[in-house]
């Protein structure tokens, strides 16, 4: 059949394939079968994401809004994700979402001493669980050891 849609019956050869990695490639198919599947596959990944700010002083230029939101922004560590229950769904606090099976509590506290511009990163984020933190702090080893040398 001249001209026929391929993306009905697309191949799927394995190149390489480990535990927690899979090399493939994906032919005779058009962008919106590998996009469909490429979708699929980020969905699966568990992912835990800062959702509820609560800004108690702020007297930054920024407003608090823009803060929350780019907290939200910050990559977190997913070990404990799957594990974890949707605050909705989670029976152990009745869905407040304050309870370690459903959420874990950040804290930021930083004061600006001089007249310089203070940079605030992740780094600078308190985790109430230590499996639960920014990517950058988990690449530094202990979550700990990287406070106290941000602290010195």
């Amino acid at each position: 059949m001249d001209g026929a849609s391929y993306q009905r019956f697309p191949r799927v050869k394995i190149r390489d394939m480990k535990d927690d990695y899979l090399k493939f490639e994906l032919r005779d198919t058009d962008a919106s079968m590998a996009n469909a599947l490429r979708r699929v596959m980020l969905v699966e990944v568990p992912t835990i994401a800062i959702d509820l700010v609560e800004i108690e002083s702020n007297s930054s230029v920024l407003n608090d809004e823009f803060i929350a939101h780019r907290l939200g922004l910050i990559p977190l560590t997913s070990e404990r994700a799957m594990g974890m229950r949707f605050s909705r769904d989670c029976d152990a606090c009745d869905g407040d979402g304050q309870c370690e099976y459903c959420s874990v509590e950040f804290h930021l506290n930083v004061k600006c001493t001089s007249d310089q511009t203070l940079d605030v990163t992740s780094a600078d984020l308190r985790s109430s669980d230590d499996r639960v933190v920014p990517i950058d702090v988990a690449g530094r080893g202990s979550y700990s050891n990287a406070f106290e040398a941000s602290e010195q």
